[in-house]
């Protein structure tokens, strides 16, 4: 019986495959951390790890396609550092929870500043869905939503009819797409849960440019204050 192709162990030139693949996309995120995305080439990235352009293509077919694995990688690492924030902090209230998440998320978001910034304006939309592809995205979301919900102490009731509006039922499709369970995610919970995600991204956004240094305000403190509200609005649904 043939092995899973999903399964079987890799060939050793498969294993050399991926680690030149690895290789070439941490020295060009350095090259993103150093530059931004704007400036990234094949030819830089060729540089950074002694290969010329010609070899490159041998691993990724465009610049674009470099930039695709790129926001990859970028979702992953903030995935997995929310996700590891969220289940550190599982044993606490739905707010600290929700402190946890969103502080992983801007420290990731200030400690690579140009990382965040190509995730959003770096990646073709047909190549690259972050809510979708990347694993540890969903995850994240998946805790925020929880959250969220728990903090609601909801139980899944809409309050309304059956069928619900038009954006009611795209909201319960992107919580299914998440992982979470259809019969528990009340439409309120998933709007709040969205609405605390644009918000984190949009303040952190704006930090990021030096928006908020310019006005003599602090991004901690303006989150706290979003979060406090944001348990409050919670604590109505």
């Amino acid at each position: 019986m043939p092995e899973d192709d999903d399964t079987r162990p890799l060939t050793r030139r498969e294993r050399l495959r991926r680690q030149t693949v690895d290789e070439i996309v941490e020295a060009a995120l350095g090259l993103v951390d150093d530059g931004g995305a704007h400036g990234l080439s094949l030819a830089s990235v060729g540089k950074a790890v002694g290969m010329t352009p010609p070899a490159l293509y041998h691993y990724f077919a465009s610049r674009e396609a470099l930039l695709d694995a790129l926001v990859l990688a970028g979702y992953a690492d903030l995935g997995t550092a929310v996700e590891t924030a969220a289940r550190q902090a599982q044993d606490r209230s739905p707010a600290d929870r929700l402190a946890a998440i969103t502080g992983a998320w801007r420290r990731w978001a200030l400690d690579h500043p140009r990382r965040y910034s190509m995730l959003f304006t770096g990646s073709r939309r047909e190549a690259v869905d972050p809510l979708e592809s990347v694993g540890a995205i969903s995850q994240s979301m998946l805790a925020l939503v929880t959250t969220i919900q728990e903090a609601a102490g909801d139980t899944g009731d809409t309050g309304g009819d059956a069928e619900g509006s038009v954006l009611d039922q795209d909201l319960a499709r992107w919580g299914r797409s998440v992982g979470f369970p259809a019969k528990e995610a009340s439409p309120a919970a998933l709007r709040l849960a969205l609405s605390t995600w644009y918000r984190v991204h949009g303040l952190v956004s704006l930090e990021i440019v030096g928006a908020f240094g310019t006005m003599g305000l602090d991004g901690e403190r303006l989150l706290a204050a979003e979060l406090e509200g944001l348990v409050r609005e919670a604590a109505r649904i």
